[in-house]
Formats: C-alpha cells, structure tokens, sequence
C-alpha cells in the first residue's frame, strides 16, 4: 500500500530549544527475540533494534546543534492499514546531543534527505531544527555527513525501509527549507 508506514516502523522523539519533535521511519518486520528485540535485515539476517535505532541517530548529530537532544525511540506494529498502532518496544537514548558546531540558523530548518527505494519509490527522512550552514541550495552531490547518514539508512545489514516497504537505495537529493508550520508556531513570520 503506498505511503502505509506499517507494518512496522521506529519512532524517534527529540526536542530542540524550541520544540519536541519526532522522527517516523519505516522498517522491515521487528522480532521481540531477547532484550528489545530485532529487525530483520536487507541481507537476510537481523540486527538489534536499539543498536540499529543508535546507529542511525548517532549519524545524525553532525546535523544538529547542540540544543538539541535525542531523548527515546518507540516501535510500532500495524500490519494493516485498518488496524490501531501498536506501540511494541521502547528504549530511551543515553547523551545523543547535536555535535554541529557551525552556529548556522537552525529554527524552523526542516533537512529532508529524499531517495529512490530498491522497487523506485521514493523515501523521505527528515531532520527538523537542524544546522541550514546558512546555504539553503539542494544538495545534490552529498558531502560526507550527508554520506554516511544515507550509507546508514540504505545499508543492507539494517532494516531501515520506505513506505513502498522496499530498501533505501540511491540517494537523490537533501532539501533545506523553512518549515512554515513551525515559522507559525515560532512566532518568526
């Protein structure tokens, strides 16, 4: 079904110094076996929950300030699109703070990284409050951060999906903006 986020996706909360914010990202099928449980992976196998969930989160502090903070994560199961979500697995995060050191604006700056899925459907991962470098330009040849949070995303060993349920797997471009939703509810219109 497209755009159907389920049948299993990771819930990230974070908050800025203007905000709480949180991060929806679909992914393969989550298992509860021992501890918080584990995806199944694009390789074959499985992978933790909590060290893929960290994995992804820690690449993205480059992108943010450091007003910023990771504070848990939530799974989520609804197999069908009729059904109630259902939250599964928690976990909280332990000092995952923005590194970005730049002082660039970042109220209100929404970055979305946008890929073509393994079946061509298109997947979306946004980042909001995060550093603009004041540059506001598509990036279209990614830099190395922009790099290595991609590489984490698509990566074959984790089970990070698009809403088409099909592998991240080629980057096409990150957009910065302004939120005009959060320009409203942060008084900066």
């Amino acid at each position: 079904m497209p755009n159907f986020k389920g049948p299993y996706w990771v819930q990230i909360n974070y908050h800025s110094a203007s905000a709480p914010h949180t991060a929806e990202i679909p992914t393969k099928t989550w298992s509860p076996d021992g501890g918080v449980g584990t995806f199944e992976t694009w390789a074959g196998g499985a992978v933790a929950a909590d060290t893929m969930i960290e994995g992804l989160v820690t690449l993205m502090l480059p992108f943010f300030n450091s007003d910023v903070h990771f504070d848990n994560w939530i799974i989520f199961k609804q197999l069908l699109e009729t059904d109630r979500p259902q939250p599964v697995m928690n976990g909280a995060f332990t000092g995952m703070v923005g590194t970005n050191t730049g002082a660039s604006w970042a109220a209100a700056v929404e970055i979305i990284f946008i890929a073509r899925t393994a079946a061509f459907g298109l997947a979306r991962l946004t980042l909001l409050d995060a550093c603009s470098e004041n540059d506001f330009n598509p990036v279209t040849v990614a830099t190395t951060a922009y790099v290595n949070l991609f590489n984490e995303w698509s990566d074959s060993a984790k089970g990070w999906s698009g809403r088409d349920n099909a592998q991240p797997s080629l980057f096409l471009k990150a957009t910065k903006n302004l939120n005009q939703k959060l320009r409203k509810e942060y008084r900066l219109t």
